[in-house]
Order: C-alpha cells, then sequence, then structure tokens
C-alpha cells in the first residue's frame, strides 16, 4: 500500500484513472471514449502520485465536453532507458495559440514560482501546478510538455525518469 508516499506504481495511478472515468461516464454517457495503451513492462514503474487525474480532467471539461459530438482520449505511455513518458491526448476542441503560449510559458518558469489562479479560466492550472511536483521532485529537465491544434485537439506530455519501485527515492 502506498497511501503514505508522494509514489505510487503506474498500474496503481491507471486503477485510479479508471475509477475517476467510470464515475465521468455516468455523467457523460457515451460523450466520450478513453483508451489505454500502455506496454505492461512499464506498469510497475514509479510516478508521483495523483498527476494524470487533472490531466484527464482538463481533457474532459477542456477538450470534450464544449465539442460538439463524441470526443475520444487516448493515455499513452512509452519509455526510453531513462525516461517514462506519459502522453494524454484529446480530440477536443485545442487550445487558442495565445493560450497555448501563456501555458507554455508558465511550464518554463522556476517550480518554486507560485501559480496564482488570477480570475483565469481554471484550465492551465492544475497543469502548471503538476508540472511544478514533477519539477520540484526530479528537476528541471523533466515535466509537461503541451502540444494542441484548434479544432484538432491537444496532447499533454508528461516526462518522468524511469524508476522503478526498488530504487529508493527521497520521499518514497
Amino acid at each position: 500500500d502506498s497511501s503514505g508516499s508522494e509514489y505510487i506504481p503506474l498500474e496503481e495511478e491507471l486503477e485510479l484513472i479508471g475509477r475517476y472515468l467510470a464515475i465521468q461516464e455516468v455523467r457523460f454517457g457515451d460523450r466520450f471514449v478513453c483508451e489505454l495503451d500502455v506496454d505492461e513492462r512499464f506498469q510497475h514503474c514509479v510516478v508521483p502520485k495523483l498527476i494524470l487525474q487533472p490531466l484527464v480532467e482538463n481533457a474532459i471539461f477542456h477538450g470534450i465536453e464544449r465539442k460538439v459530438g463524441k470526443g475520444s482520449i487516448r493515455i499513452k505511455v512509452e519509455a526510453t532507458e531513462m525516461r517514462l513518458i506519459i502522453t494524454v491526448s484529446d480530440d477536443g476542441l485545442g487550445i487558442e495559440p495565445e493560450r497555448l503560449r501563456e501555458l507554455t510559458e508558465k511550464l518554463g518558469k522556476p517550480a518554486f514560482d507560485y501559480v496564482k489562479p488570477d480570475g483565469e479560466k481554471k484550465g492551465g492550472i492544475a497543469i502548471v501546478n503538476v508540472n511544478n511536483r514533477i519539477r520540484l521532485l526530479f528537476g528541471e529537465e523533466y515535466g509537461i510538455n503541451i502540444f494542441s491544434t484548434v479544432g484538432i485537439g491537444t496532447d499533454v506530455e508528461i516526462n518522468l525518469p524511469r524508476i522503478t519501485h526498488d530504487v529508493k527515492i527521497k520521499g518514497a
């Protein structure tokens, strides 16, 4: 049980997302589908707890909810020898270029910059907070990148060090 830890096996994180999505399906009916593309070899990698839910939530509420018709979300997990790369993609509305520039700029700021919800639409705060957590835990070379095209969708890519549970990490 990893309840006291900052870290959680990817497998558990994906189970939590499954439960979260089940709740959203009750709310949205068949408005969206979610596909998981995860190689079993990466299931035992360790990730910071609750990094996916805010991103999936953003994909639903900012990408899919306002879209006409059905939407889809895809969570893809890949790895290199040193990194774990998790991408949350949606085929929703996409992010306006100006807003994407602002967000990208905030993601590049040092992790100790506090993000003030300065009356902006809530979109972005969660992503910036997750990014800051990742950078504080692992360093500035890790974190989140966002790629988006209006009318086509958004990819939010999480870059983490590839760690298995037998490696001791601070706070684990």
